[in-house]
């Protein structure tokens, strides 16, 4: 039978400890929801509460997203049809825009809020 040496001990130690630090140094929960924008096989990641304005080609030329007081819309797109600007603002998690023609998808990512007992939500209306 082997006995358990201090170097032992201490290399467990050590190795336990560097687990638990690269598993909180690595992994990230974001609370605060995320705008992310997908064009041309690329993604984009911005924070739903920086105002930004940011331009994305695509297939018919450009569209043009604003993320303004915790919501976001397509400004201006070069798409014929303009769907995606007359989607208006969204701002809840799970919310998306689509400029297909020129290939560009916005989607809110993040933390659902839950409606508190009492409160209307979506599912009541």
């Amino acid at each position: 039978m082997k006995h358990i040496k201090l170097v032992d001990i201490l290399f467990f130690t050590l190795f336990l400890t560097i687990s638990v630090l690269s598993i909180s140094l690595f992994t990230t929960i974001s609370t605060n929801p995320e705008v992310h924008v997908t064009s041309g096989g690329k993604e984009w990641v911005y924070d739903l509460s920086v105002d930004t304005k940011a331009s994305f080609e695509g297939p018919v030329g450009l569209t043009t997203i604003e993320i303004f007081d915790n919501k976001v819309h397509v400004h201006e797109s070069d798409c014929k049809n303009q769907v995606c600007v007359l989607a208006g603002w969204i701002s809840k998690p799970g919310e998306w825009i689509a400029c297909l023609p020129n290939n560009v998808f916005i989607v809110i990512q993040g933390e659902q809020e839950i409606a508190k007992e009492g409160e209307v939500d979506e599912t009541s209306f």
